[in-house]
């Protein structure tokens, strides 16, 4: 019997994901859909990502890409494996990203993948804005 594909729930970006240690309720902070910089290349410091998934069955290899959407160029990239105690259970999965750079402006996408099928997709813009004239 094939491996079933998990259902995915969502996925989202934000600047920080807080866990409680008692409960293990996720706070997401910080929620955006567009990194606005004056200067290109850009390092972007530090992004989250929440992704949570339901209905797999057993252990997936996971991957979280970032593609230029234009270029379909592949600015990074995050592997890892996951386990589904049960088909009822959600997995939650927190990214931290740090210092990743965007060569471009434009549309670029967040892809999450388990087992090479694509579960998930995130969009948003990497804009150039003029600098203030004060340097502020």
């Amino acid at each position: 019997m094939e491996q079933p594909t998990p259902i995915g729930l969502a996925i989202v970006i934000c600047d920080q994901i807080i866990e409680d240690k008692l409960t293990h309720k996720k706070s997401l902070i910080g929620i955006f859909n567009q990194i606005a910089t004056p200067t290109f290349p850009c390092r972007h410091p530090r992004m989250a990502v929440f992704v949570s998934l339901t209905e797999g069955r057993g252990p997936y290899e996971v991957r979280l890409r970032i593609v230029h959407e234009e270029t379909n160029t592949s600015i990074g990239e995050v592997k890892g494996q996951i386990q589904f105690a049960d088909v009822n259970a959600v997995a939650e999965l927190n990214f931290e990203l740090l210092n990743v750079a965007f060569p471009h402006p434009g549309l670029y996408s967040i892809e999450f993948y388990c087992n090479d099928t694509l579960v998930l997709e995130r969009r948003f813009h990497v804009v150039k804005i003029q600098p203030s004239p004060s340097g502020n």
